[in-house]
């Protein structure tokens, strides 16, 4: 991969690289991690000197013609994220218990010493229910005390943290996996925070910290270059004509799912598939508008009455970028 260059408008820079879409295509996950390590990298590099707004990860544009473009149409929208996200830093926190210790503590559980009992000493061909109801009970269990430590975690940085997201745990060892949006000013407050933390634990969990990061969690840009082909079957496909308002894009949704959805329609067996992609239709054309929008005039005001006009020509549809501010519990995505 080449070295990395800045391309500059409308007050913003973006900081790329030359890369050949067959870089991505079919990539191994090492090899994946890797690029996506080196990502970081340069990421963090620039963030030491200037405020970042991180776009994700193999996002690529044909040209530069295009990173101007999308530097242009954006740049409302990109100068009020940095704005928001100024002198804040993302920390993610990663709580890990030691299983046997949680084990040995739920086996002590009378509801878990009953169904024991019921299973002991009897062949597995004739406990399968039981088996299956003490499995349960254990999984239960693990659940009620990583979600009771979770709003432990979740409490000790209540009033500290601008924003929080909850991830999801990758596994059983992980109690809590947090990402943290915190006012740099604050950095201090935070540390000590997680040391009366794991003080309050007595060091039975063990804490990991990453960052100060850029808010990959909170606002990370997704950009995506169209095809008139793919915004005009999703027009066809809710017999939008040539030019539409957000307001008439989600009647004419509703009005095509009443028809197609499958609680009214039970006995034709497309009717789910039909749904989805009339869904995904309504997704894109949605994403489109508010895209489109960033290229015309009195933008904000159009806005602050909730309504958005489109057009749907090839010219309008392939100077357009699809341009969105993505949060890692909002899935809104411009891959459609």
């Amino acid at each position: 991969m080449d070295d990395v260059y800045t391309i500059s408008n409308a007050g913003l820079s973006a900081v790329i690289s030359n890369i050949s879409v067959s870089h991505f295509q079919g990539m191994s996950r090492p090899l994946a991690l890797h690029r996506l390590a080196a990502h970081q990298v340069v990421i963090e590099s620039v963030m030491r000197d200037y405020p970042v707004l991180p776009v994700k990860f193999g996002t690529i544009l044909s040209d530069e013609a295009h990173v101007q473009r999308m530097l242009t149409q954006g740049a409302t929208l990109f100068a009020g994220a940095l704005e928001q996200y100024a002198e804040k830093r993302q920390i993610e926190i990663v709580m890990l218990w030691e299983l046997p210790a949680v084990f040995a503590e739920i086996s002590a559980e009378p509801e878990i010493i009953a169904l024991k009992a019921q299973i002991e000493g009897r062949p597995n061909e004739a406990t399968m229910a039981e088996r299956v109801a003490f499995g349960q009970a254990v999984e239960a269990a693990l659940e009620r005390r990583r979600a009771a430590l979770g709003r432990q975690v979740i409490a000790a940085f209540d009033g500290l943290a601008c924003d929080m997201v909850i991830n999801p745990t990758m596994d059983t060892s992980m109690v809590v996996n947090l990402a943290l949006l915190i006012d740099e000013a604050r950095r201090e407050e935070f540390d000590q925070r997680l040391q009366l933390l794991d003080q309050q634990f007595s060091g039975q969990f063990q804490f990991r910290c990453v960052g100060p990061l850029p808010p990959y969690s909170f606002a990370t840009v997704a950009i995506q270059a169209l095809s008139f082909e793919t915004i005009d079957t999703a027009r066809r496909l809710l017999d939008l004509a040539d030019s539409a308002s957000s307001s008439e894009i989600k009647h004419a949704y509703r009005a095509h799912a009443a028809l197609v959805h499958p609680d009214h329609n039970g006995l034709d067996a497309d009717a789910e598939e039909h749904m989805t992609a009339l869904t995904r239709a309504y997704k894109l054309l949605n994403l489109y508008t508010a895209s489109h929008a960033m290229l015309q005039p009195d933008t904000a005001a159009r806005h602050t009455h909730g309504e958005r006009q489109c057009w749907f020509d090839r010219a309008t549809v392939e100077r357009t970028l699809l341009i969105a501010m993505c949060r890692q519990d909002a899935a809104q995505e411009p891959a459609v």
